[in-house]
């Protein structure tokens, strides 16, 4: 299993971005989100994208020199289209005209449609929080769908993932969730290494419970979050398909055929609603009061969420990163054939 470092990842990916046809500074932002996703530990979302980036810029799913444009805005309020560019591009894009307009007016929100696959939905609110800003961003999927909804036994819904970032005086509490059990690109990454997946993540094509990865990719469906409470996965999903696909215009499902992601992105200032040093003042109270329960055997520490990414992060900027046989082979047949060599070590 090859071992990588990200000195040695970034120019390769970037140059392989490139090479599909886009502009330095964009193939760099895209880049850049890859390897990160796979510093934190979300394989799913890292390496193993660079073959369907490769065969979805060949097909026009993704138009890699394209770049967003704002259909319409107000002094809170944004609406971009997304104009098939990269995700990472015009999502990054959405948090700087959000930012500023939240810098102006304490609070704002952006809706992007018209945009290719975002990747980790976790690090634009993640981005906003280390401004100072309280972030939210519902994620929809459309063009393909995955999951169904509750009760039902044909997929309608994708994974649909919402992320939530508060600051704090050190790092932000990060929530960054799928609403079906497990994010789509997990189970790829065992289609790829050949391996099963764990029950409770897959129905196949008949509605039974399947440890086969391929079974999804035949006809098969993803549960909602919340085994036998799915239900509330499945309402999270709804509400994420109504504010990300709905509200932006983007589309939800299979009802379009274009792939992509559809954004609502919220920020609020703290001090518009009172003392931004009380605010984090109590943050860090509250992040105190929940560490101090006693753990169970065995627990070295009650972990905030996004700490978990932290240190696995750190842990593999040091170490280097695992990639699996299968996902290397993929990532370099494609760097192959737009002329990459392959990274030294």
């Amino acid at each position: 299993m090859p071992r990588l470092h990200a000195d040695q990842l970034l120019p390769f990916v970037t140059e392989v971005i490139t090479r599909m046809g886009s502009r330095p500074e964009d193939a760099r932002a895209v880049a850049e989100h890859l390897v990160e996703a796979s510093l934190a530990g979300h394989d799913s979302h890292g390496l193993i994208r660079i073959p369907q980036y490769h065969e979805h810029a060949r097909s026009g799913k993704v138009r890699p020199a394209a770049a967003p444009v704002v259909v319409s805005e107000g002094p809170t309020t944004v609406l971009i289209d997304g104009n098939r560019a990269w995700g990472q591009v015009v999502a990054n894009g959405a948090v700087d005209l959000a930012l500023a307009k939240a810098r102006a007016h304490g609070t704002a929100a952006a809706c992007v449609r018209n945009c290719y696959h975002v990747g980790r939905v976790g690090v634009y609110p993640l981005r906003a929080a280390r401004e100072g800003f309280v972030a939210t961003l519902f994620a929809n999927g459309h063009g393909v769908a995955r999951v169904a909804p509750w009760g039902g036994a044909e997929a309608r819904l994708a994974t649909n993932p919402l992320a939530m970032a508060v600051p704090a005086r050190r790092d932000p509490v990060l929530v960054d969730i799928t609403t079906s059990v497990v994010a789509e690109g997990k189970v790829r990454l065992a289609k790829v290494a050949g391996k099963p997946i764990p029950e409770g993540w897959v129905l196949d094509r008949d509605g039974s419970p399947s440890t086969d990865p391929v079974a999804l990719y035949e006809g098969g469906t993803l549960l909602p979050l919340g085994g036998r409470e799915g239900h509330k996965g499945y309402g999270l999903s709804v509400l994420v398909d109504l504010l990300g696909g709905v509200l932006s215009g983007a589309g939800c499902g299979v009802m379009t055929a274009e792939t992509g992601n559809g954004l609502f992105l919220q920020l609020a200032d703290p001090a518009a609603f009172g003392d931004r040093e009380g605010f984090l003042d109590r943050v860090e109270a509250y992040i105190a009061y929940v560490r101090s329960a006693r753990r169970r055997p065995g627990v070295d520490a009650i972990l905030l969420p996004g700490e978990p990414e932290r240190h696995e992060e750190a842990r593999r900027r040091r170490e280097g990163l695992e990639v699996d046989e299968g996902t290397w082979a993929q990532v370099l047949a494609a760097a192959r054939e737009l002329g990459v060599s392959a990274p030294p070590g």
